[in-house]
């Protein structure tokens, strides 16, 4: 029986076809993640019963400074974040949605086997050659204020977010579907811990899907896009330079190699909420590329696996990251 409302995609267990389902990658930039920026889960939304697990871990390393006028800023470490996402459909095309996360700040480990990584493909080093290895260092100063100084191992429960999603009966575009979903950020996780934000946020967003190059009979290439925005309290101790505001979107093609396999390129972006600050690990745009497969073991168990860079450009994600991910369908 399909686990998806047929008001999107056809499951995939019903005509051997794939959905592209999006990178569950998040920026963890740990001043951007008080925000709490959502993931995406995709277009199909789960039939009346149906449910979905998500088990994720993401790893991300830091080495970002910046100095402008009365503000410094310095982010060098790991940001460890391990989450369980939940989706039960209920009603007709809705499914409700919980996502628990739990946080934690500590020294790089993987500094060394990074700084390699780059050399080996000529990726940039950002400030990895001139920065300490193994060290933890959140700190941000304004007007010789101290916002923010942790430098040994933090953790603590994370903002807690509960949602919805309902699939259009009637998408504007003739492909996979469209799906909206919201979620409602609560304020649970440690904001001297840099774990939450201190406040709430609401965001929304549309997700869809669809086939690339002229492949609709094999679905070989697939897409998936996802547009959305946030308005959220600033964190206490950054509300001096913390906005309301965030847009965000993704975009992702993903190559269907086999029935169980896939590969799949990501690109993730979001604006800035700390518009008043001028330290660019603030107060870039974050653009973040993900790269990434997974692996069907039978029809009810997923294992997703990807890493993330930042653009080079921009300084507000991750310098690099590590993402794995495994789905049940209940």
């Amino acid at each position: 029986m399909s686990v998806f409302w047929p008001g999107t995609a056809e499951a995939e267990e019903g005509n051997g076809h794939s959905i592209a389902t999006p990178l569950r990658i998040v920026n963890l930039n740990p001043f951007h993640m008080l925000y709490g920026v959502p993931g995406s889960f995709g277009t199909p939304v789960l039939t009346p019963g149906s449910t979905e697990l998500i088990a994720s871990m993401s790893i991300a390393s830091h080495s970002r400074g910046g100095v402008s006028g009365q503000e410094v800023v310095a982010i060098d470490g790991e940001t460890h974040r391990q989450a369980l996402s939940l989706r039960h459909g209920f009603g007709n095309g809705w499914e409700y949605l919980l996502d628990l996360s739990f946080v934690s700040h500590r020294p790089g480990s993987l500094d060394s086997f990074i700084e390699e990584w780059h050399r080996t493909f000529g990726l940039s080093q950002g400030d990895r050659l001139i920065t300490p290895h193994d060290r933890l260092t959140l700190i941000y100063v304004d007007s010789g204020t101290t916002h923010v100084d942790i430098d040994s191992r933090v953790s603590s429960v994370g903002d807690v977010s509960l949602g919805v999603g309902y699939a259009l009966p009637s998408p504007p575009f003739s492909n996979d579907g469209m799906a909206v979903r919201a979620m409602v950020k609560l304020p649970t996780g440690n904001e001297d811990r840099l774990a939450g934000s201190g406040g709430f946020s609401v965001s929304g967003w549309a997700e869809t899907s669809g086939v690339l190059f002229g492949s609709a009979a094999s679905r070989e290439w697939l897409y998936g896009a996802t547009l959305g925005v946030l308005v959220g309290e600033a964190p206490p101790n950054l509300s001096g330079i913390g906005g309301r505001f965030i847009a965000f979107g993704r975009f992702g093609v993903t190559w269907q190699l086999t029935p169980r396999f896939n590969l799949t390129t990501q690109v993730d972006v979001h604006s800035s909420p700390y518009g008043a600050s001028a330290v660019s690990p603030l107060s870039d745009p974050v653009v973040m590329i993900g790269l990434g497969g997974a692996w069907r073991f039978s029809e009810d168990m997923t294992l997703e696996i990807a890493v993330t860079e930042d653009d080079g450009t921009f300084h507000a994600a991750p310098d690099t990251g590590l993402h794995v991910a495994l789905r049940w369908r209940l």
